[in-house]
């Protein structure tokens, strides 16, 4: 299976305009519940990881869109 969450690095690109990370933030908070839904089924370490990463996706994501305020 592939990562919940995709990569949301822009080495080498321009910078992310707010609208994007609005949206990257929203994609990312619903694979946040994907995550949740699917370890609340299937508890597993490999799902809990997905969880961990999904939400550390959302905090990344979270502090670019407050530091570009």
């Amino acid at each position: 299976m592939t990562d919940t969450v995709p990569s949301t690095g822009t080495t080498g690109a321009a910078p992310l305009t707010t609208e994007e990370i609005d949206l990257a933030i929203t994609v990312a908070a619903v694979a946040v519940g994907v995550a949740r839904r699917a370890e609340e089924r299937c508890p597993s370490a490999e799902n809990a990881q997905r969880v961990a990463h999904a939400v550390a996706a959302v905090d990344a994501l979270l502090d670019q869109r407050l530091a570009s305020v």
